[in-house]
């Protein structure tokens, strides 16, 4: 009897730790996706997540009928009660396998990110669509998914473009992700006068609009003033372009043009929606001509100079 209680009580354990290995990765690296705001929050959030965990556990153990379990082993409400105990305080006493679990979890799923990038590598390395700017033969590609009135992106604009410079075997790709559509029309505006000029003025013309679009938005957002149409206006015509928007910031090409426009921009948010991408910015680094998992880096949020340098030697097989 003794033994069979101790085999019964080991493998209720074995549950305890599968349970709270999951809850655990899932309370400490689920929100993983969002580390723009992480920095600010993450000593209030350890003693919070804390508490989830305990608490996430005791409620999975009320269910723990649902996990396979050896044949002929039937939990009782003891059983349960004890399997949220047992992982709780093992949890306690031994945090550094909470953290090895968390890790391994969000391993695997910087894995599964890596190979949809490298199995997109077509689309997302698309020329005719897509603005571009750098050399046809450059080894390494920065692809950026953005929007012109993103805070973030306007902050690793002059990062990205100090990048650019310091780098001339690297081409960079620019993907409009216009999620503030909805809230400004610069959003959308600015991403299909990029496209428009990409594709009639080629990447010079479209790099020295893109930048000084996002200098422009990002030093009125600083001042806590609108970007207005006007204002975009103003921007486009002193570049010399006159046939795109008249002086109150209303397009003057066509009904058609504006719609083949929008197309590229919808064909966007398909692909973001593809790498389940929600927010902006978001820089994936890879090698062009032999793209692999190993030498692929994922980075949402604003990368420093020195975050994309490593990415792009990384990226070089360095």
């Amino acid at each position: 009897m003794e033994n069979k209680q101790n085999t019964k009580k080991q493998t209720l354990i074995h549950i305890a730790l599968v349970v709270g290995g999951f809850v655990a990765g899932s309370v400490i690296w689920g929100n993983g996706s969002n580390i723009m705001n992480s920095n600010d929050s993450a000593n209030e959030s350890v003693n919070k997540q804390q508490i989830e965990l305990a608490n996430s556990i005791n409620a999975l153990a009320q269910t723990a009928n649902q996990v396979n379990k050896p044949a002929g082993l039937v939990l009782t409400e003891q059983d349960k009660e004890l399997i949220g105990k047992t992982a709780a305080q093992y949890l306690i006493e031994h945090p550094e396998n909470l953290v090895e679990a968390g890790k391994r979890l969000e391993a695997n799923r910087d894995g599964e990110k890596t190979s949809d990038v490298v199995n997109t590598k077509d689309v997302l390395l698309e020329t005719k669509f897509t603005p571009n700017y750098g050399p046809d033969n450059a080894d390494v590609a920065v692809i950026e998914f953005f929007d012109y009135m993103c805070h973030f992106c306007q902050q690793s604009s002059p990062e990205l473009e100090k990048a650019i410079a310091e780098n001339k075997n690297v081409r960079t790709f620019f993907k409009d992700f216009t999620i503030f559509a909805d809230r400004t029309p610069i959003s959308g505006m600015g991403a299909k006068i990029g496209l428009y000029i990409f594709n009639k003025y080629g990447q010079e013309k479209y790099y020295e609009f893109h930048n000084k679009l996002m200098s422009e938005a990002g030093r009125a957002m600083k001042d806590r003033k609108d970007y207005t149409p006007s204002n975009l206006a103003a921007l486009v015509n002193g570049l010399g372009y006159k046939e795109i928007l008249d002086q109150q910031g209303n397009f003057l090409l066509t009904v058609e043009m504006r719609d083949q426009l929008q197309n590229v921009l919808d064909a966007n948010m398909m692909l973001a929606d593809k790498l389940n991408y929600s927010g902006t910015p978001v820089f994936i680094v890879m090698n062009m001509k032999n793209p692999q998992n190993k030498t692929t880096t994922i980075m949402p949020g604003a990368p420093d100079f020195y975050r994309l340098q490593q990415a792009i030697n990384k990226a070089k097989g360095n």
